[in-house]
């Protein structure tokens, strides 16, 4: 009996984290460690695949269970890649790497960072190599810091083990003596490098190549004195997890051991380890050596910790001498009552110094002497006494945050970036301000510092900035230049050039949709054996309910939420449950890391040394990120900036540019100097009723904030006047009911606002005292009667009037309400009663101050910083002619704005953005239905991206935009001009026919080619693409035999030839029946040939009848004499007729529909009329959407539950779909009056913007019907208008449904479908 003596240290081990590259392990860290734990284990090795991400995660998780588990250890480990080169083509071979120390992990980051700066791409895939020159480097830089083990079957010396095994069994001598040399010399390698801290690993696994290099490995060891330790290489937690993992794997192609590998590729228990090791004859004692040797190891690692205080990056400043608070006498008796202030001044700190100073001189500049402006002063004194104090519990100068980032500042602008107003709660900085940095007066719009940092809060506060994000690229690249030249002498020449500034990781994962998606690929069973359709994925996929833009996830969708009052999904459960095992897989698999990528504004700037708590790999776009998350990274000491980028900054820009370019705006001043003279808060006309118009009409395309139709609605009806009201509204327009059926915020904001006595009622309704009254006004008047802020909020419940909370209580409570914490709300809902000076106050505070913000509530601090981007973009689309920030934001919507990057290749990249049609299509339709023509594309005259012609109030339409046309191509199209004509272009240019087809369609050969175009059509464009069309189809020249196959399929040959066409079709079969120099007959041929032909001819071979080729020749020939001459007799007509059904064929395929469908495929919109302009409204109750009531008419309620449910009028309005949001499950529709919006429920949404398909005979799948809801597809649905939404609804007595597709139109009718093409 085999019998466990020694406790064991599990030495490879894998988390999710192994899946940033390949699709691989389903365990989650915390739970590998808690099963370790579970079984016994005296510790675990993190052992990912080329990561180090889940370190941080990990070692802080094993401080915490260290007070419970004293003795168990995890440690952090790699395994790599190892190879001599790097090479095409080569095998790349497992190896065991884990740190001793925090020495060992630092020699772990330099390792990876350097093997993932170098990946390359081999047989598709990322390739992460560590070489042996690279890991000799590293190790002799930090001897004694590393243990290595040769890893599991896809290490070097269990690959050459097998091969030396199979070599051996194939009498291979030379494969034999390579294998062996290989081995040797590996081994020799590694004892060199590592010593006694190299161990030879086995794998508890069955499978016949496991077993035999198992049993070879012992013989290794003892012949070079190795000692052999055992690693489970788990790749999922227990044996039965094999089914999800397995599943996991299916989802996803690539390179990974086989299938029988992974099935012992588990955490397994010592029980489990001795009975699969038991099959590779290995007895109890040496098993339990093995254990021992395990042990070994584990006493050979440290306990360490990662945790590091934060760092803040330091820039070059100029050095303030010291000298005297003040500047005259007089300023001598204030001095005394600004004590941080007066002791920054003479600092040894030079940072405090040149901080102090900076701000002092901003102040004077802006506001003239400062002791004339206490309120200043006493805030710098306040926020400087709050910077100090937090700085020194962090053990760090928390004056450098705001300074590094104000020497960053110049550089966005000089890279052609506009600076956003400011963001999050960073604008109450009044130093923020007097730095630069943001561009709202904290104490001229009462913006409370708190917000951003205060002493209960010891914490570092960050800044958000937005800039371009065309522009993000270029300033990147300048921050890694200038910093990496201050790295250490002892840095790599690569580490220079990449990580000065670094990206911060981000982990995608398996939400709700890659869920189902994912479990549906990998799913097996005897009915599905390659998985469930795509189809059906995704159908099952779009039934998961969304709330605010988010998906729910899976347990709510399966078993509700009562705290979110979420119910399950029933149509969901349906669907899954008939996939046995599905739901199994989803609920295993939701919430796994699947993927790496970089954060959308987080960056690390690193000083001297980035691998003093750093290590990085790349996206697999290439660009270099850390290897930790935000807070793993902020928990090792890094500190993050953010450098966000909206796209309403390029859109600024590229107006301002095109208004500098035709004279609008002085076009010698820079970026900086047009900005502060016209678009800084400080010079917009706030105040001047003009633009606010304009907000109130939403007149303006892309209103920052109030471009959504729930944006639009908000404006239209708070109608801001003010910023503070906008300010307001960009809150209110976020906030929900707190109960179904309940007046929203909204909604009784514009009441109150219309009428103030009504908030003064209410509160007299609730029974406030006229006290009481008074002290709350100063938290409700200003947004009359209805605080959307979380700054209200905090004032209101810190007042000691109302509920003297404290600072950080507020907080907390502003925490609770703005996630809407639903087990903590009653408790606080207690508080705010119990502490209220009165029942009445507690009350009214609680009902109308704070639960109107439950689920989400804006800080007023970054509304106002937007609120004021947004005025800039009424103010550029209203000063000026609106048609610049038209094309600017059309450039920007269709991704053509050209780079201006320094390096060519990635200006490539940049102009290859792929354009969101959709939206394009949308912005295009607000722009024409505001009185702005848009241009066809024009081969010798558009530009790559749009222009304005204020002129003729005219958009030129650039190539960019042209569906299926690239910046490639456009490059190629410019560099060749001019052209004489569609014959010159083909010659001079040669495209692809997908392209080609798409520039006619578009328009573009329509000027050039007009002269002879319009002689042979009334449309100019028909003739232009039946040249191309007869210029590329495949017709012929003449025909012969060889061709009567496809004349037969198209019908061609008469029915007097009806007996060679049998015989041509038989002659075809007959030829897969050769043998030698005879055709053999099945029955089938037997039979034919017996209707039409002698027997005489045929013979019997072994028992075969069968027919010699000589002989069949000879009959083919002379019945098929007919054939030829039909074909002699009639070849010009036959020719014809057959071209002209090939040329059809190549039209139907590529050119069917009238000249506005193909506007719509290929530009987005209708240059001509609406295709559906021909339709007969009065004849289909047709009605135009923007002359509906906007609020719906009721036509007759009736009862349920005791309340009156009331039935809505509907109308049916027509349109082409031009784009889709399928989670909010919406459609934008083109209809002939404008664009409209167009919601449907979430159930009814899915069903028809499912895709069909049928498998085909061969096992292919065709798709049959596309969704209803593809762009371009003409549509008739019916409902009502509530606000600028056309609600889809009918009811019983309804005589039409809710959604038709518009199949046909003739004459004014139209042809219509309901059903879905039904799918066997």
């Amino acid at each position: 009996m085999l019998k466990v003596l020694n406790q064991r240290f599990e030495i490879h081990s894998h988390t999710e984290y192994s899946n940033i590259r390949l699709l691989d392990c389903i365990n989650r860290a915390e739970y590998l460690i808690n099963r370790a734990i579970e079984l016994g284990l005296a510790g675990i090795a993190i052992t990912d695949h080329d990561a180090l991400c889940a370190h941080m995660e990990v070692n802080i998780y094993a401080q915490k269970i260290a007070e419970k588990y004293p003795d168990f250890k995890v440690a952090l480990g790699n395994e790599i890649y190892l190879c001599p080169s790097r090479e095409m083509g080569q095998k790349y071979y497992h190896f065991i790497l884990i740190a001793k120390n925090k020495t060992g992990h630092r020699a772990l980051r330099e390792l990876s960072s350097r093997a993932w700066m170098n990946s390359y791409y081999d047989r598709g895939m990322e390739r992460v190599v560590t070489l042996y020159d690279d890991l000799k480097e590293i190790v002799h830089k930090y001897p004694n810091s590393l243990i290595a083990t040769t890893a599991c079957l896809g290490g070097e010396v269990s690959s050459q083990t097998l091969n030396l095994i199979k070599a051996e069994e194939h009498n291979d001598e030379n494969s034999k003596v390579e294998a062996h040399n290989d081995i040797v010399n590996f081994i020799l390698m590694c004892k060199e490098l590592f010593g006694e801290d190299f161990y030879i690993e086995c794998a508890p696994g069955c499978s016949t190549d496991q077993i035999k290099v198992n049993q070879r490995l012992v013989s290794i060891a003892h012949c070079f004195g190795l000692k052999m330790v055992i690693g489970t290489d788990a790749h999922y937690l227990r044996k039965e997890d094999r089914y999800v993992h397995k599943a996991y794997l299916n989802s996803k192609g690539g390179e990974r051991e086989v299938d029988d590998f992974y099935e012992y590729a588990y955490l397994q228990s010592n029980e489990e380890i001795f009975q699969n090791l038991s099959q590779s004859n290995f007895d109890s004692l040496f098993i339990n050596q093995m254990f021992q040797n395990s042990m070994e190891i584990w006493s050979k690692i440290e306990n360490y910790s990662l945790l590091h205080k934060q760092t803040i990056p330091k820039v070059e400043v100029r050095d303030y001498p010291k000298r005297s608070f003040g500047v005259n006498n007089s300023d001598r008796d204030e001095i005394e009552n600004y004590p941080v202030l007066k002791s920054m001044f003479t600092s040894d700190d030079k940072i405090e110094r040149y901080w102090i100073n900076e701000c002092w001189n901003s102040l004077i500049k802006n506001i003239g002497a400062p002791f004339d402006h206490l309120d200043y002063v006493a805030r710098l004194e306040e926020e400087a006494d709050i910077k100090r104090t937090i700085g020194q519990k962090l053990e760090t100068n928390m004056f450098a945050y705001p300074v590094t980032l104000q020497h960053y500042v110049d550089l966005f602008w000089n890279c052609g970036s506009i600076v956003g107003a400011g963001r999050g709660s960073s604008c109450s900085g009044l130093n923020h301000y007097l730095l630069g940095i943001t561009q709202l007066d904290p104490i001229k719009y009462e913006l409370p510092f708190w917000r951003y940092l205060n002493k209960e809060r010891t914490e570092l506060g960050d800044i958000d900035l937005d800039l371009c994000p065309s522009k993000r690229p270029l300033i990147l690249k300048k921050i890694k230049e200038e910093r990496g030249q201050k790295f250490n002498a002892n840095i790599d020449e690569l580490s220079r050039k990449n990580l000065g500034c670094t990206l911060i990781a981000t982990f995608g994962t398996e939400g709700t949709r890659s869920t189902i998606l994912t479990a549906c690929r990998g799913y097996r069973s005897e009915e599905f054996p390659e998985g469930i359709d795509s189809d059906t994925a995704q159908y099952i996929s779009s039934l998961i309910p969304s709330e605010r833009g988010f998906l729910w996830p899976l347990k709510d969708v399966i078993n509700g939420n009562p705290d979110k009052d979420r119910k399950p999904n029933q149509l969901f459960l349906k669907e899954v449950n008939q996939y046995p095992g599905l739901m199994d897989i989803m609920i295993a698999i939701e919430g796994l890391v699947n993927k790496r990528s970089s954060h959308a504004s987080g960056v690390i700037l690193f000083d001297e040394d980035p691998y003093e708590f750093g290590c990085f790999m790349k996206t697999p776009k290439g660009e270099v990120i850390t290897q930790y998350d935000l807070h793993m990274c902020e928990a090792a000491g890094m500190t993050k900036y953010d450098f966000l980028v909206t796209e309403v900054q390029d859109k600024l820009v590229e107006a301002i540019h095109l208004l500098q370019e035709h004279g609008e705006i002085e076009p010698e001043l820079s970026l900086k100097e047009v900005y502060n003279k016209y678009f800084h808060p400080a010079v917009l006309p706030i105040n001047d009723q003009k633009y606010w118009n304009v907000l109130h009409d939403n007149s303006v395309l892309n209103i920052f904030q109030f471009d959504s139709d729930v944006g639009s609605q908000a404006a239209k009806k708070i109608k801001p006047n003010s910023i503070f009201e906008m300010a307001d509204a960009n809150g209110l327009m976020r906030l929900m009911t707190s109960e179904k059926g309940e007046e929203t915020p909204m909604e009784k904001y514009i009441r109150f606002k219309n009428n103030i006595n009504l908030w003064y009622r209410e509160m007299n309704e609730y029974g406030l005292t006229k006290e009481e009254q008074k002290t709350v006004e100063p938290y409700f008047k200003q947004s009359y009667g209805v605080p959307p802020s979380q700054e209200q909020l905090m004032k209101m419940l810190m007042d000691e009037k109302i509920c003297g909370f404290t600072l950080a209580e507020a907080n907390a409570a502003r925490k609770i309400v703005g996630k809407k914490q639903m087990s903590k709300i009653p408790e606080l809902r207690d508080k705010v009663l119990k502490q209220a000076k009165s029942p009445c106050l507690g009350k009214y505070i609680w009902k109308c101050g704070v639960a109107p913000q439950l689920g989400y509530s804006f800080s007023v601090i970054h509304a106002l910083a937007y609120s004021f981007i947004g005025f800039q973009t009424i103010y550029i689309a209203t000063r000026w002619n609106p048609i610049y920030w038209n094309t600017a934001c059309l450039i920007i919507n269709s991704a053509s704005l050209e780079s201006e990057e320094d390096d060519d290749e990635d200006a490539t990249d940049k102009k290859d953005k792929t354009t969101d049609y959709g939206k394009l299509a949308k912005a295009i339709g607000d722009i024409r239905s505001r009185g702005i023509k848009i241009s066809l594309v024009d081969i010798n005259k558009s530009s790559y991206s749009f222009e304005p012609d204020p002129e003729n109030n005219e958009i030129l339409f650039g190539m960019k935009g042209v569906n299926k046309v690239g910046g490639p191509i456009i490059d190629a199209i410019i560099a060749g001009r001019p052209y004489s004509g569609i014959v010159d272009f083909m010659r001079r240019c040669p495209l692809n026919k997908t392209v080609m087809i798409s520039l006619i369609k578009a328009g573009a050969f329509d000027k050039v080619d007009e002269h002879w175009a319009k002689e042979i059509c009334a449309e100019p464009r028909f003739a232009i693409m039946a040249f191309y069309i007869l210029s590329v189809y495949e017709g012929k020249t003449k025909l012969n035999l060889q061709n009567f196959s496809t004349l037969m399929q198209k019908g061609l040959v008469p029915d007097e030839l009806d007996l060679q066409k049998r015989v041509f079709a038989f002659n075809k079969y007959l030829k897969e029946k050769k043998v030698d120099k005879c055709y053999l007959f099945d029955d089938n041929c037997l039979a034919f040939y017996n209707d039409y032909f002698s027997e005489e001819n045929l013979s019997v071979i072994n028992g075969c009848t069968c027919i010699l080729q000589s002989t069949w020749d000879k009959i083919y020939k002379k019945v098929m004499d007919d054939a030829r001459n039909w074909l002699k007799d009639n070849q010009n007509e036959v020719l014809n007729q057959l071209n002209t059904m090939l040329f059809m064929e190549s039209w139907n395929k590529y050119a069917l529909g009238s000249i506005s469908d193909w506007e719509m495929e290929s530009l987005c919109f209708y240059y001509h009329k609406h295709v559906l302009a021909s339709v007969d409204t009065v004849k289909y109750g047709l009605s135009n959407f923007f002359e509906l009531p906007t609020t719906p008419v009721i036509e007759t309620t009736f009862k349920r539950n005791g309340k009156d449910i009331p039935i809505y009028k509907t109308y049916k309005i027509i349109g082409t779909v031009i784009g889709k949001n399928d989670t909010r499950s919406s459609i934008s529709l083109l209809t002939l009056d404008g664009v409209v919006n167009v919601k449907f429920t979430k159930e009814y949404f899915a069903m028809y913007n499912r895709q069909l398909s049928e498998v085909q005979p061969d096992g292919s799948k065709k798709v049959v019907e596309k969704s209803w809801f593809t762009r371009g597809t003409k549509i008739m649905v019916t409902g009502f208008r509530r606000d600028d939404m056309f609600q889809t609804k009918t009811y019983k007595h309804t005589k039409t449904h809710q959604l038709y597709q518009i199949m046909a139109i003739h004459d004014g009718d139209i042809e219509l479908e309901h059903e879905r093409y039904s799918v066997n």
